[in-house]
């Protein structure tokens, strides 16, 4: 569904077609805030970003939009998150050191992806991301799955409702729409496992930091 047909299904719902009381500006808002609570609670939008590194480049900028990291690979080998205690361990308290090598590690801080150890040359970059949506207008292509958009005029109508003093409908609407929260969490789940059998999973948990720098 487009923006537009969206902002119609809501309006015919509230029976507020030509109703100036809302603006369309105001339903998009409202269309931008459903989607930031969905996103945030479910991390429905997954994207993939890919760079190449430089030679003894250690920091990357960390994508736009994106509110977690599920995976960071160099040139297809998953990197190990770590913390800035970790780094200390890895450099021996010294986190300006420059070593270069094959980057094992990163971690994250003030928006920024950092390499360890940094990168000897060019290599492929590939960052999973969970991302929030970017601001809605009348033209977006919307981000969420379209199987979730419906769900969308349920927080709308409960905003309207709230914004007319019919805290009732607004109450009802609101249920429904935590409610399409837990399908999506609960779609998410299957979706992920749709390929194997349920099983609980281990990251590695013990790193070998001996001898890399």
């Amino acid at each position: 569904m487009t923006p537009t047909e969206i902002e119609t299904s809501a309006r015919n719902r509230y029976n507020s077609i030509g109703d100036s009381f809302f603006s369309q500006a105001e339903i998009l808002d409202m269309m931008w805030d459903a989607c930031l609570d969905m996103t945030r609670e479910t991390n429905i939008i997954e994207r993939l970003y890919s760079t190449s590194t430089v030679a003894s480049q250690q920091d990357y900028t960390y994508p736009t939009n994106a509110i977690a990291l599920k995976r960071v690979t160099y040139e297809g080998r998953k990197l190990m998150p770590i913390s800035l205690r970790e780094d200390d361990q890895i450099t021996g308290l010294n986190q300006a050191t420059t070593a270069t090598g094959t980057p094992r590690y990163y971690f994250i801080w003030n928006s920024v992806i950092s390499l360890r150890p940094v990168p000897t040359g060019v290599g492929t970059l590939k960052i999973y991301t969970y991302n929030e949506p970017s601001v809605i207008t009348n033209t977006s292509v919307l981000e969420i799955p379209v199987q979730f958009h419906m769900d969308l005029i349920d927080y709308i109508v409960s905003e309207m409702a709230a914004k007319d003093s019919n805290f009732q409908a607004a109450q009802y609407y609101q249920q429904k729409w935590e409610q399409a929260k837990l399908n999506v969490k609960k779609w998410q789940k299957r979706r992920l496992r749709s390929d194997g059998f349920s099983s609980v999973q281990m990251d590695d948990q013990v790193f070998n930091y001996n001898g890399l720098i």
